[in-house]
C-alpha cells in the first residue's frame, strides 16, 4: 500500500472514530433506509469521467421522504441545476409557484441544455458546531425561512433528481466547515468514509522575475477584460504606464512580501469598494509603534500612544522625517484602496487609522526598521520606533474599544431598542439578514408606528442582501420612494479570456449575462435598462414619522444604497460622514475570482456596473458617496469616546432641536418629464461579502 493511501485510510478511520466519540451519529436522510443504504457515488469516485471530490450521492425512490439528519438553522434555500461537478446555476425559490411550473421556467431560462427533470430544490442547515449541511435534489415540503431552526428528523422534502449525469432519483449531500472549505459528508452518519481532506499546498515564498511579471500581466489583462468601470477610475494610458513601470522594475527574484506590495499598489490604482484580493497564506505580523499619527481634518495629529508616550497625545505633527505634513498626506492618499470613484471620507479615515503603515510602505526614504521621526508644531522632534508583538503586555491610550464597537452587537446582526419615549433605534450591523431576523425588525417597526422619531444606524455596515435592503426600506416609509433613472453595464455576455484563471467561471462560458444586455450606439460594453421601479411601503410596517439615518466611512454597498434611497426620495435626514460606496454607482452583483497562477494571489473582481441614479444635482456630486445632511467630522475625541457616541449624539441633538428636512433638492428633477425609457433596477451585492474589501485587503 502506498504511503498516501495509508494516510488517507488512517484519516478516514480517525474521522469515523471522532464522529462516534463526539455524540450521536446523524440520522440517515432517507426515511425507511439504514445509514449507508443507497449510496451510488461517494467522495473520490468518478461520475461521467469527472472526479467527485467531496459529495455523497444517495439513490432513493422518487418522492421518498427526506428528513433533517441533525438539528440546524436554515441558512439558505434555493432552486438550481447541477451542470457538472464544478459548476451549477441557482436562484431563489418562489413558493407561490407550483414545483413543476417553477422548474419548467428555470429550465427554459437556462437554455436548451437544461432538462426540467434535473432542476430541484436545495436547503442548507448550520449545525451547532458551525458546520453546514447541504442537501440538494429534493422538492421542499413547505416554505422554509432562512433563520428558522429545523429539528433532527423533521421532514424537509421528497426525493427528486440531483444531477443530469445520474438518471435515477437521488439526493446530494455535502458538508462545509465554518471557514467554507469542504468537509467529510460520510463520517457524521457513522459510516466508513472515503473522503480525503484537501492537500495543503506549500506556500509560495518567492517568485522569479519572469513569474512576477507574468502575474502582473494576468491581473492587468483581467482588469481590461472584465471590469466594466475601469475608465471611471483610471485611463487605459495610465494603466499601461503602471504595468510598464512595475514589470520593468523587476529584474531579479521577488519575495512574496514584496510582490504583495505590488498588489497593494494595484488595488490602490483600481480603488473600488467591492474589489478585494488576498494571498494564499497570511503574511502579516502584529506590529505596533510607540505612538500612531493620523490625519485629522487637513493636518496630522498623534491619536494613540503606548505607555510612556501619553504626553504626546493630540499633538500636531508638521513633518515626518523632514517631509511636510501636506506632502505626506498628498502622497499617501495615492495608496489608499477600497473605496469608489471620488469618495473622500473613507480615504481620509484610512489616512487616520493607517498613516504609519501608509507612510512607511510608500515613501522611498522610510527607514528599513520601520521607524520614523516626527516634528511637532513647537519644533520638538521625536523618533517613533516599530515593534513586533511577541506576547508582551502593551497598553495604549486612549482605549478605542468603544469606537470600534459602534453598531456592533456581540455576534448579533442588529439591535432594536427605545432610546427614550419618543425615539426608536434600529442598529443594523449588516444587511445579510435571514427571513426570521427581517421579520423581527418589521415587527419592531409595527410595534412603534406611533413613535415620532426613528433612527436607523448603518455605520460600519458592509452591506448584504438586495431583497433585505428593499424590505427594510419599505418598512421605513408610508409613501412610495422616488422612481430613479439608472442602468447596469457589463463588458460582454461571456467568453472572458481572463476566466482561464478564474476559480468560479470558465473562459468558455458564453451566457453569464442574458439577452437583456444590449449594445448602445457610441458606447462600449452592453447595457440593461427597463421600466422605472419604485419601492413601495409595506402593507403592515410603513413608518411615517421622522426618519434619521446614521452613516460613516464604513457604510458600504447596501449600507450606501439604503441612505441613498432615503436621501434621493427626501424621506429622512442623513447624519454622520460620507459613505464608502459611491452614490451614483457601484461595481458589484457578480464577481470573478481570478487566481494569479504563480503567486496564487486571488483577486475578486466585480463584473457589473450598477448605476443607481443618473440624476445630476449639486446635492450629489458625481463620484462621491452619500454626503450627509448633517456632517460630523472625525476627531480624536470621537475615537477616544470622551463624550460618548459623537454621531448618535448629534442625531439626538437634531431631534431635540427640531432639525429636520428643508426643501427637497430633487423636486425640480422629479417634476421634469422623463426622456425615453427611464431606468433600470436597484441592485446590491451580497457577499458576500461579501467579503468586505477592507478586511480582505492585506494588512502589512
Amino acid at each position: 500500500m502506498k504511503p498516501k493511501i495509508i494516510l488517507a485510510t488512517l484519516l478516514a478511520s480517525l474521522s469515523l472514530l471522532a464522529a462516534r466519540a463526539d455524540g450521536e451519529a446523524w440520522l440517515w436522510p432517507v426515511v425507511g433506509a439504514e445509514a449507508g443504504d443507497g449510496i451510488i457515488y461517494k467522495p473520490q469516485t468518478y461520475i461521467d469521467k469527472q472526479l467527485n471530490f467531496a459529495d455523497l450521492f444517495i439513490a432513493a425512490p422518487l418522492d421518498a421522504e427526506v428528513v433533517a439528519p441533525v438539528d440546524g438553522k436554515v441558512t439558505s434555500i434555493g432552486i438550481g441545476y447541477l451542470e457538472s461537478m464544478t459548476s451549477s446555476r441557482g436562484g431563489s425559490v418562489d413558493f407561490d409557484k407550483d414545483f413543476d411550473e417553477a422548474t419548467k421556467e428555470f429550465a427554459e431560462a437556462g437554455g436548451p441544455r437544461y432538462k426540467q427533470k434535473y432542476v430541484s430544490h436545495s436547503i442548507s442547515l448550520r449545525t451547532d458546531d458551525g458546520r453546514t449541511l447541504h442537501i440538494g435534489g429534493i422538492k421542499l415540503a413547505r416554505p422554509f425561512k432562512t433563520g428558522e431552526t429545523v429539528s433532527r428528523g423533521e421532514k424537509l422534502g421528497t426525493v427528486r433528481y440531483s444531477y443530469e449525469a445520474i438518471e435515477e432519483p437521488s439526493i446530494k449531500i455535502s458538508v462545509s466547515t465554518p471557514r467554507g472549505t469542504v468537509s467529510d459528508p460520510m463520517s457524521p452518519f457513522g459510516i466508513e468514509s472515503s473522503f480525503i481532506p484537501p492537500e495543503e499546498l506549500k506556500p509560495v515564498t518567492e517568485l522569479t522575475a519572469e513569474q512576477a511579471r507574468a502575474d502582473i500581466n494576468v491581473l492587468v489583462d483581467a482588469f481590461i477584460d472584465c471590469y466594466p468601470s475601469l475608465d471611471d477610475l483610471v485611463s487605459r494610458e495610465e494603466l499601461e504606464a503602471w504595468r510598464r513601470k512595475e514589470t520593468e522594475t523587476i529584474t531579479d527574484t521577488v519575495s512574496i512580501a514584496d510582490f504583495m506590495s505590488i498588489m497593494d499598489r494595484a488595488c490602490a490604482l483600481l480603488h473600488d469598494s467591492h474589489v478585494a484580493y488576498w494571498p494564499e497564506t497570511s503574511l502579516s505580523k502584529p506590529e505596533y509603534w510607540d505612538l500612531n499619527i493620523g490625519r485629522v481634518g487637513d493636518g496630522i495629529k498623534v491619536w494613540i500612544a503606548n505607555t510612556g508616550f501619553e504626553q504626546y497625545l493630540n499633538r500636531t505633527v508638521t513633518a515626518v522625517d523632514g517631509i511636510s505634513a501636506d506632502s505626506v498626506l498628498r502622497h499617501t492618499a495615492r495608496y489608499v484602496s477600497g473605496y469608489d470613484a471620488r469618495v473622500e471620507d473613507y480615504a481620509k479615515f484610512m489616512q487616520f487609522a493607517r498613516l504609519n503603515d501608509l507612510y512607511l510602505g510608500n515613501f522611498p526614504r522610510a527607514a528599513a526598521d520601520r521607524s520614523y521621526t516626527v516634528t511637532f508644531d513647537d519644533g520638538e522632534t521625536l523618533k517613533i520606533n516599530s515593534h513586533i508583538y511577541k506576547g508582551e503586555k502593551v497598553k495604549f491610550t486612549p482605549s478605542i474599544g468603544k469606537f470600534n464597537a459602534v453598531n456592533r452587537y456581540n455576534g448579533r446582526n442588529f439591535e432594536l431598542k427605545m432610546l427614550d419615549d419618543s425615539t426608536a433605534y434600529i442598529g443594523l450591523a449588516t444587511f445579510q439578514l435571514d427571513e426570521v431576523e427581517t421579520e423581527q425588525i418589521r415587527d419592531f417597526i409595527i410595534e412603534h408606528h406611533d413613535t415620532p422619531h426613528l433612527i436607523v444606524d448603518v455605520r460600519n455596515n458592509h452591506g448584504g442582501h438586495d431583497d433585505v435592503t428593499k424590505k427594510l426600506l419599505s418598512y421605513c416609509t408610508d409613501k412610495p420612494y422616488a422612481a430613479i433613472r439608472g442602468y447596469s453595464k457589463v463588458c460582454r455576455r461571456g467568453n472572458f479570456k481572463s476566466f482561464g484563471n478564474s476559480r468560479n467561471y470558465t473562459a468558455e462560458m458564453d451566457d453569464i449575462f442574458g439577452e437583456e444586455y444590449e449594445a448602445e450606439e457610441g458606447r462600449d460594453g452592453l447595457y440593461a435598462r427597463g421600466e422605472a421601479q419604485r419601492i413601495m411601503p409595506d402593507s403592515a410596517a410603513h413608518y411615517g414619522g421622522k426618519l434619521y439615518v446614521l452613516t460613516n466611512e464604513g457604510s458600504c454597498s447596501a449600507a450606501t444604497l439604503f441612505p441613498a434611497t432615503v436621501m434621493r426620495s427626501h424621506r429622512g435626514l442623513i447624519i454622520g460622514r460620507e459613505t464608502r460606496t459611491a452614490y451614483h454607482y457601484m461595481t458589484a452583483l457578480k464577481f470573478a475570482d481570478i487566481c494569479l497562477p504563480d503567486s496564487r494571489v486571488t483577486w475578486r473582481i466585480p463584473l457589473v456596473k450598477c448605476v443607481f441614479d443618473e440624476t445630476e444635482s449639486p446635492r450629489i456630486p458625481y463620484g462621491r458617496g452619500v454626503v450627509p445632511d448633517i456632517y460630523v467630522p472625525l476627531t480624536c475625541e470621537e475615537v477616544a469616546f470622551t463624550e460618548g457616541d459623537a454621531i448618535l449624539n448629534r442625531a439626538l441633538k437634531a431631534i431635540a432641536d427640531g432639525e429636520y428636512l428643508g426643501e427637497n433638492p430633487f423636486a425640480e428633477v422629479d417634476a421634469a418629464p422623463t426622456k425615453g425609457a427611464p431606468a433600470w433596477i436597484w441592485w446590491v451585492t451580497g457577499i458576500v461579502a461579501i467579503i468586505a474589501a477592507a478586511t480582505a485587503i492585506r494588512k502589512k
